[in-house]
């Protein structure tokens, strides 16, 4: 099956295009790594001074702050996972990219595109939830367009690369 796109974003290799991509989600997953990190432990330099406050103010309930501060740090412990699991793919992209291995695209395109249905998914909730459906549908269009077309540039060179493999395979 021939690559459904020519070039990678109008003007680029599939493999420079899949090192390009690969080296941003690399980024963006030691950055996501960092700062959710950072906020763990500042929620709970927060949460200490915060208890204190409401010591002092006599406030008798200090559950609901222990439960807000156990739930942040659940959900930026999910967050934490996701980005290792963007780290690895990502580097995997480059590599697959670098060395034309098929194999090693397949997690990027496996991870990303579960990504692009768990955002979708989000977007749908919060505009349920908040009442902002139309806003939610154009972010949905642009995110649905932009991400698409990306996931469909890996795509493109693993399909490159699979056709490229095929004909050595053939030849031999």
């Amino acid at each position: 099956m021939a690559p459904l796109l020519r070039q990678c974003c109008c003007c680029f290799s599939f493999k420079t295009g899949g090192i390009v991509l690969g080296t941003l989600g690399l980024i963006r997953a030691v950055i996501g790594i960092g700062l959710d990190a950072y906020l763990i432990v500042w929620i709970d330099k927060v949460g200490a001074q915060l208890k204190e406050i409401l010591k002092k103010l006599y406030v008798r309930n200090l559950s609901d702050v222990e439960v807000t501060r156990l739930r942040l740090k659940i959900i930026l412990g999910i967050f934490i996972v996701i980005s290792v699991v963007e780290l690895c793919a990502s580097v995997l992209l480059i590599i697959g990219a670098r060395k034309s291995r098929k194999e090693y695209i397949l997690p990027y395109l496996v991870a990303n595109g579960l990504g692009i249905i768990v955002t979708i998914i989000s977007y749908m909730i919060t505009g349920v939830q908040h009442g902002f459906w139309e806003a939610a549908i154009s972010n949905i269009i642009v995110y649905l367009i932009l991400a698409g077309y990306l996931w469909l540039c890996v795509l493109s060179l693993y399909q490159w690369i699979k056709d490229d493999q095929a004909v050595y395979t053939t030849n031999d």
